[in-house]
């Protein structure tokens, strides 16, 4: 399996858009208020570097997948340990995006359908495909529903203009301060994207360089498309009721009203909406599957797939999670020790290990 620098691209744009349209913004707004965009920016910038040095981890070990080198940096053991940290985080963030996909779905299409018969569906499509295809399968789908999801994405943003008023997000900096900025960016940066995917996927990729381009511009991209969203939305509503949306991109879509015309143009978000989330949750389901093959030695990971596809579904069903999951993912525990430690202080680790071993093997090789 195969993956190329242009479907590399697209599939780290649409996982880490669909991250950005659920929750950044509305923890973000709730600390920083009218603020909070520059909260979304000191975020997307942390994530950038992140992803950056998750890419040069990656160049250190191209061959690899994050099973087979974490376990050559700090032994089996250990090595084990480390990686099911990556293994639960990658778990809760399917979680996260399942749930809220069928919240997203009984909120405003299926009202009276069972939530069962919603994450059904879904879970199963996104393990078809995956059994089927793998990654193969999920990049060719994300090469062709990304130009697309994108577009719409973006032109939804700049087609309110009557509705916008820019002294919503004034005065700057002055009735929040730097305390409350940068607890918007602590509380929100952790979900605006989900670097660590990369430290499996990468493995896949048919060029390392063009895909470390394409991963690099995929999600600078989605940071910038971030930052916009969050300008418009203080334009367009303002920091309070920015505060208290639960899916702020789909709102925005409900204030298009040009001429009286041109209206109701969640109709084209909404499918697109559940397309990426569809592309998100196969990246995920993929990479935990075959990580958990290594990790096991079990070497079907298809039928790996299928079981915790089992369990995902299960998870999802009798979890004790509440409707809004702000106050879950709120926690200290998340944002102040799990998310820091597997973005910022393994990377980190595995990234001084890895220069050390290669100005080793340089240092002791023949002139």
């Amino acid at each position: 399996m195969k993956v190329s620098g242009y479907q590399m691209f697209w599939l780290i744009n649409i996982s880490s858009m669909i991250m950005v349209s659920y929750l950044p913004i509305q923890l973000a707004a709730r600390e920083a208020r009218q603020d909070c965009w520059i909260s979304m920016l000191l975020g997307s910038l942390v994530m950038l570097a992140v992803t950056w040095i998750m890419l040069r981890i990656c160049m250190q070990h191209k061959d690899k997948t994050l099973v087979v080198f974490i376990k050559d940096l700090l032994g089996t053991v250990l090595g084990k340990l480390v990686v099911f940290v990556y293994f639960l985080l990658w778990f809760m963030q399917m979680a996260m995006i399942a749930k809220g996909m069928a919240e997203f779905q009984s909120l405003v299409m299926l009202h009276n359908t069972p939530m069962l018969f919603v994450l059904v569906c879904m879970l199963f499509l996104v393990a078809y495909a995956v059994y089927r295809g793998g990654i193969t399968a999920v990049s060719r789908c994300a090469e062709v529903i990304g130009p697309f999801f994108v577009s719409v994405l973006f032109a939804q943003l700049f087609l309110n203009p009557q509705g916008m008023d820019m002294k919503r997000v004034l005065p700057v900096y002055y009735d929040s301060g730097w305390y409350l900025i940068l607890k918007g960016t602590f509380y929100s940066m952790n979900y605006l994207v989900d670097p660590s995917i990369i430290l499996m996927l990468f493995f896949f990729a048919e060029n390392k360089r063009t895909a470390a381009r394409g991963i690099m511009w995929g999600t600078a991209v989605a940071m910038a498309w971030g930052v916009i969203t969050t300008l418009v939305l203080l334009f367009v509503t303002g920091p309070r009721m920015a505060a208290e949306m639960i899916v702020p991109v789909y709102s925005l879509t409900k204030f298009v009203s040009i001429l009286n015309f041109i209206q109701n143009i969640d109709a084209f978000f909404i499918p697109l909406w559940l397309l990426g989330a569809f592309i998100k949750l196969g990246v995920g389901l993929f990479i935990l599957s075959y990580g958990l093959s290594q990790w096991t030695g079990i070497k079907n990971w298809k039928l790996i797939a299928c079981l915790t596809t089992v369990v995902w579904l299960a998870y999802l069903l009798y979890s004790g999670h509440e409707i809004r999951l702000t106050n879950t993912l709120r926690s200290l525990f998340l944002v102040g020790g799990l998310y820091p430690f597997a973005y910022i202080v393994l990377p980190l680790l595995f990234w001084l290990i890895g220069s050390i071993r290669q100005h080793r093997k340089s240092s002791g090789s023949p002139s």
